[in-house]
């Protein structure tokens, strides 16, 4: 028996008519009557008697007709139940985002590609730039949205500006910065080097050690919030100033702002997975930065 064989005694027990099963399956009605006499000879049974009236059933038709019903819907149920399999089994994309990437922007990055691919899972890991870049060239990571230029040995499709500021709680004149304590936060040392510069140039000076190291960005906000402090970094346009801090821009001496560039990097890998590749077709479309 052919699995086809099943669906024709199935659509002729329903419609009992040559005619029209052979218009239903696609088939002739010298091929639907032939797969007949061959099942009829395979079995040694009658299936159908032929009428002018069309085809009546025998009680052995009758029992392959029960047990074609059984086929189709096992067959049914099968491909159903891989489908699901299928739907549930998700392929894990590594992600790497620097921790300001991913509180201002990797949710509006992601959540359009993870809702057009069901099927991938995104793991996000959230370090400083310069250890996501060190992860992604020991192949701990598929990919990485990092801050500032790690872009050695990796593609690197620019996908972000931010810009630097002096956060105070209150106004302050930049030339009063001297005077006045340091707060500081855990970031990579290429944003440093750049804060640095800027100091340098502006003071003609090293840029002074910190009184707090306060770690993440968010209690740096806190401890300026309470007293007067300031606290020199990069933040995206969007940011979300709620604790109403004073933010003034950090320029050059010829009046151009201080400007960081923010990077989605992956490796040059030849045997790269589809899933990976996917979401890099989406940065480049969709992310970076395009001109």
């Amino acid at each position: 028996m052919r699995d086809s064989d099943w669906k024709i005694i199935f659509e002729l027990h329903q419609n009992p008519s040559i005619t029209k099963v052979s218009g239903l399956l696609y088939k002739s009605q010298s091929a639907i009557t032939k797969r007949l006499q061959s099942m009829e000879q395979e079995l040694e049974c009658r299936i159908v008697e032929r009428t002018p009236q069309g085809v009546t059933f025998t009680k052995e038709g009758e029992f392959l007709f029960q047990m074609a019903e059984k086929y189709l819907q096992l067959e049914n149920e099968t491909q159903e139940g891989l489908r699901k399999i299928r739907a549930q089994h998700k392929e894990t994309i590594l992600l790497g985002s620097a921790y300001t990437y991913t509180k201002y922007s990797l949710y509006d990055v992601l959540n359009p590609f993870t809702a057009a691919h069901p099927n991938i899972s995104v793991r996000v890991i959230n370090k400083q730039s310069n250890y996501l870049y060190e992860m992604l060239m020991e192949g701990k990571l598929d990919a990485a949205f990092i801050r500032s230029d790690y872009t050695t040995g990796v593609y690197h499709e620019l996908v972000d500006h931010t810009a630097a500021y002096c956060v105070t709680r209150d106004p302050v004149e930049l030339d009063a910065l001297p005077s006045m304590e340091q707060v500081a936060y855990q970031t990579n040392e290429k944003t440093i080097g750049k804060i640095e510069a800027w100091w340098m140039e502006r003071f003609g000076t090293k840029l002074p050690e910190p009184a707090e190291d306060a770690g993440y960005i968010e209690f740096a906000f806190r401890s300026i919030a309470a007293g007067n402090r300031y606290l020199l970094c990069f933040l995206p346009d969007n940011f979300v100033n709620e604790f109403h801090l004073t933010l003034t821009p950090l320029l050059t001496k010829d009046g151009k702002q201080i400007t960081r560039d923010s990077w989605f990097i992956y490796k040059k890998e030849k045997n790269r997975r589809a899933v990976v590749d996917e979401l890099i077709q989406y940065v480049e479309k969709y992310v970076k930065i395009q001109g």
